[in-house]
């Protein structure tokens, strides 16, 4: 490669990386919703979320991980960017996902409710700069140093374990729905350095489940047993609802499934809200 194409190359790099910074910058500044925080992710982006309040003093956190890639919007519907989500607050009341469905749930029981969208960059459930960007959200939300619980749902799991994993003692719990043992689009909740967590987890699986990635109640006990320096851990089997109209892996590992525990959300809300009042 000539030395005029090197030059012109690493201009067109220099020009993107400055042009991508401005853009961060820009919508880190950009003036948002009471109920609606920014921070940096990683060295290119942002991510947006949303806070939720009960109507007394919070005891706790509650950071909810939304499954699939962690959008809290959807292909259907009013909602499908996260301009449309700010403009909204916050999620559709409407959308299936027992991680959104719960916030009313979960605020009622005295908690504060984070509900983080995706990144606005390509990025990876299990690695450190997630973990970095959720832990900039605490900082920012968390002044009184309230205990923190994170939750996930499907590969939503591997998220709350992440952080749970690198923040360590900065979290008091952690609730796995229908955990992702086995191959995702993102990988699996073996993936963060577990050794590290030492929060107390509840994992709560279905026994119908039947998406591929979570339906292995011998997998949830290996990793049960991998969580080697957790002293508190608990794993409940739950059943009834209803199950997917489909018997392919999109229907069977979608919100409206036994995976998604459709049709059991005030069970399980019970059983979240109960674990985590103990631990207060």
């Amino acid at each position: 490669m000539s030395s005029l194409l090197i030059i012109a190359s690493f201009l067109m790099a220099t020009f993107s990386s400055v042009f991508a910074n401005s853009e961060r910058e820009e919508k880190l500044q950009e003036k948002l919703q009471e109920n609606v925080g920014r921070v940096p992710y990683a060295t290119d982006g942002t991510q947006t979320y949303f806070v939720f309040h009960p109507s007394r003093a919070p005891k706790a956190i509650f950071l909810s991980m939304q499954g699939s890639a962690g959008c809290l919007f959807g292909q259907r519907g009013p909602i499908q960017s996260e301009e449309d989500l700010i403009a909204n607050g916050g999620p559709s009341p409407f959308h299936p996902s027992i991680m959104i469905q719960g916030t009313p749930a979960w605020t009622e029981n005295g908690l504060k409710v984070i509900l983080p969208n995706c990144p606005d960059v390509d990025h990876s459930s299990s690695t450190e700069e997630y973990a970095a960007a959720i832990n900039k959200i605490i900082e920012k939300e968390n002044p009184k140093n309230l205990p923190v619980f994170t939750g996930g749902m499907s590969r939503g799991t591997i998220r709350a374990t992440n952080i749970a994993a690198r923040l360590t003692t900065g979290i008091r719990g952690t609730i796995l729905l229908s955990t992702s043992t086995s191959d995702t689009y993102d990988g699996t909740v073996f993936d963060p350095p577990i050794k590290n967590a030492t929060s107390a987890f509840l994992m709560v699986i279905h026994e119908n489940d039947g998406c591929v990635s979570s339906e292995s109640l011998s997998m949830l006990e290996d990793f049960s047993d991998d969580l080697t320096t957790v002293k508190d851990k608990t794993i409940i089997k739950v059943t009834g609802g209803m199950g997917a109209r489909r018997q392919t892996r999109h229907s069977l590992c979608g919100a409206r499934s036994h995976h998604g525990m459709n049709g059991i959300h005030e069970e399980v809300f019970k059983i979240m809200n109960d674990w985590m009042n103990k631990r207060l």
